[in-house]
This record gives structure tokens, sequence and C-alpha cells, in this order.
């Protein structure tokens, strides 16, 4: 399971924004055509967002320097925030010259309990989420779930602060999870039309995560993350080819990690269409001087950019390349489903992982608040052993085995899976709460010619 934080923040029809003002009583002159100071910045419509957490949004305060590209920016800004249905900025003139902001939004449904369902080809649940994506009204997130699926069944329960301390450029989320995962390792084909399952093993873990992240000039991201895991491995199920177990069972073991990241992300979720560019480079770290029993690295470089079309029209790019250096078997790299789709969920593993995927998002037609919108795609995906012991078992720091590889498991370039999957897909929002209604993917895995369906009901915490 995962955070639900970007679906809080973004899952919202696209829309332009209003030419009339939100309050028709009030009347309002034209803004700015050249730079103007700020006299007093005044927050109208807002009716459980605090007035100091718009403002602080902003980023605007009496002395401040205006000009209509500054107010443009910060208009963005707070559409950003996910909180508000409409936003509009504009000004009023003031004694010496100067001019009163006012920001004039209107709230979004902060809350949700809802229903969550999930179905594709190879894990299908359920569950129950509650999210508040304004807590106080100062735009704290809380999210509380339960699933119980074919392949992973929990608890979790996450916390977001994006503007610690009242400061938007300040972050800390935490996150907790009780989690029980079956893990299904398959034949090493992606050609297969219907994969064949070598080895079944039931994962039990419970973990904390904290993340502490900075953005310096709404340009540069940077973030460390500590988590602790405890781990439980079941011995595999007898009724599969291979039973010798891909994690030795035994105690449980304490999984910590510390993870560092830095990157430019100048993205903004204006309401269903995302723009930006987000280039990011992370190093994790898994040893005793960490608190950890285990012993493993893994580096990354992620791109992800969003270009906007005809105003609500929108590309999505995200290209990801990672690298890991004595994973354990809950710690390693897998693609498909949703990561990888025409493929069946964690259908591919490894230690080396490069993916693209591409993808389309264009409305439809809209029912009133009710907003239908299509996706076209295409993901690629790349998994390899970039080398494997001799034995094929990799052991932790007392010996144990944490990883019993595969029979059929080889390592090398000439020995990676590629696999592709493209095809076409619906999602539905409604535009006045802080969730998608509906995700539905078909998808056409080109080595295997096999089509795959994909839906999600509502957001789970997966």
């Amino acid at each position: 399971m995962g955070c639900l934080w970007v679906s809080l923040a973004s899952a919202q029809e696209a829309s332009p924004l209003p030419e009339e003002p939100l309050f028709p009583d009030l009347a309002l002159p034209a803004t700015p055509t050249s730079t103007q100071v700020v006299g007093e910045v005044t927050v109208l419509g807002a009716e459980k967002t605090r007035p100091e957490t718009v403002q602080a949004y902003s980023r605007l305060d009496a002395g401040d320097a205006v000009s209509q590209e500054e107010l443009t920016r910060v208009e963005r800004r707070l559409v950003a925030t996910g909180l508000f249905q409409e936003v509009r900025v504009s000004t009023q003139p003031m004694a010496e010259g100067q001019v009163r902001v006012l920001l004039e939004v209107k709230d979004k449904a902060s809350w949700v309990i809802a229903p969550t369902f999930s179905l594709s080809n190879s894990n299908i649940g359920g569950g129950v989420l509650y999210a508040e994506s304004n807590l106080w009204g100062r735009s704290k997130k809380f999210v509380a779930g339960a699933q119980v699926s074919t392949a992973e069944t929990g608890l979790f329960v996450g916390y977001l602060d994006p503007n610690l301390f009242g400061f938007p450029p300040l972050r800390l989320s935490l996150e907790g999870q009780l989690r029980s995962d079956r893990v299904e390792e398959f034949r090493p084909d992606a050609s297969q039309e219907d994969p064949e399952v070598l080895r079944r093993t039931r994962l039990n873990s419970a973990s904390v995560t904290g993340e502490l992240a900075a953005m310096i000039a709404e340009r540069v991201r940077v973030a460390a993350k500590y988590r602790l895991m405890l781990i439980d491995a079941r011995p595999p199920s007898t009724d599969t080819e291979v039973v010798e177990p891909a994690f030795e069972p035994g105690p449980a073991q304490r999984d910590t990690s510390l993870r560092l990241m830095v990157g430019l992300d100048t993205r903004q979720n204006l309401h269903a269409v995302m723009e930006g560019l987000n280039l990011e480079a992370s190093w994790e770290l898994s040893s005793p001087s960490v608190w950890s029993d285990f012993r493993y690295q893994r580096a990354g470089m992620l791109y992800r950019h969003g270009i906007r079309f005809f105003q609500e029209h929108n590309l999505v790019l995200r290209a990801e390349a990672s690298l890991g250096q004595d994973l354990p078997f809950h710690q390693e790299l897998v693609a498909g489903a949703g990561s990888l789709r025409g493929f069946l969920y964690r259908q591919f593993r490894g230690d080396t992982r490069l993916s693209f995927t591409a993808e389309y998002h264009f409305p439809l037609f809209t029912i009133r608040s009710l907003s239908f919108r299509g996706v076209g795609f295409s993901d690629s995906g790349l998994l390899m052993w970039r080398s494997l012991p001799e034995d094929k078992k990799r052991r932790d720091l007392t010996g144990r085995v944490v990883r019993g590889y595969l029979p059929e498991a080889q390592s090398g370039l000439e020995h990676a899976t590629v696999a592709q999957g493209v095809g076409a897909g619906l999602r539905l929002y409604l535009r006045s709460v802080v969730l998608p209604l509906l995700g539905v993917d078909v998808a056409y895995g080109v080595n295997s010619n096999e089509f795959r369906f994909y839906l999600v009901a509502g957001v789970s915490p997966t």
C-alpha cells in the first residue's frame, strides 16, 4: 500500500478559470498592467479554509510588488492546492497608489467516506476509505483505509502537512501500514498468454514512514525519508512447481532505510491537468548504520513531464531508471498491471528496471459537475538481474536466506525482459470533491497478444 497525497491534491475535472467574478455583487476593476505595491490582501468566499491558509499559499503580503504575471502565478498556486473548485485573483485601488489584492475562492468538499474496488486479471479486491484533505481549514490531510484483495490485504493510515508551520515550502508526511502480501513469481517470459505461477509466498509486514521535504524557490525539491518495517515471511505454497522458500521463514526481521531525494519540480496539478517538469535523483540505504537487519542499496532517476494543450488536453510523460544492489525479496523491483498495463500484477521482477509511459488525456463531455475524460497510453518496461549469486541464494548479515531465486532466473542484459502495452481508458471526476470516482483501462500486451482489463472505483491505498 502507498499514499494518496497526489490523488487528494489533483484528482479534479479540468476546466478554465471563471471569466466572471465569483461574487457578482462585488465590483472589481481590471487587474494591473504594470507593477504595483500590495497594501492589503483580502480573502473572500472561503467557508472552511482559513484566510491565513489561503494567503500563505498565495505567497503575497503587504509591501510586495505585483504585476499581472505575478497575479496569474498566484491564481495557479491556489488552484494547484486542490482545495478549491474556483479561484479568481484581482485587485482594487487603494490610497497612495497601492492595491488591495482580492483572493476569491470556492472550497471543495474536503472529506469523503467511500467504498473502493479494483479489478484486474490478477488482483481483485475492495475496501473502505476515509479521506480529509483540509483538516482544521489548514490544508492538512489525513487518510485511513482498509483493503482486502487477492494480492494484498491491510490497513493504512497517513497524515500530510503540506505547509509545515504555515510555510508552504516545507512538507511533512507520516504513514503507517499493516499489510499481508501474497506474492506470485511467474515464469520469466513476457510472451505467455497465460503466465505460469512458479511460486507463491506470503509476506506479512508492519511499517511506519516519515518524510520531510522542502521546496527551494518553488523549483528545487530536497527530501529525506526514513522507513521502519518489520517483515515476516511464511513458507511458500505447496501447490506450485517451486516449493523452496523465496525468503527463509523465521523470526520477523527489521528492515529500516534512509532515502535521500533531490531534483527539479515545477509541476502543478490544475484540476485534472498536470503541467510542469519533474527531474529527481534518489538514493536509498539499508544497513546496520540506520538500524537495519539488512544491507542493500537502491538508486534511481525519475523524469515526469506534463504538457497542456487546448486548455483541457494533457500529455503526461514518465520515465524511470532504478538500480538495486543486494535487494531482499520484499524490496525487489517489479512491473505489471498498474505500472505496465497489458500484463499481470507484479508479473516481472529484477534488480534493474527501465520504464517509460506516455499518456494523452482529453475531455469527452461533462454532465453538470461530472466530467468524463478519455486517455490513450503506451507503457514500456525492461527488467533484468545484473548479477546473481552462484548458488542463487542471497543472504542477510546473519546468513539467513532473504532471496532464493527461481531455477529459471538468469542475469545479464541478454536475459532481460522487455515488454510493452498499449491501450485506452476512461476517467470520471466530480468537480466538488477531492477524489476521482472511476478509472477504467483496456490494455493490449504486445508481447503476449493478450487484452487485459483494469478497473478502479474510488481510490484505494494501493
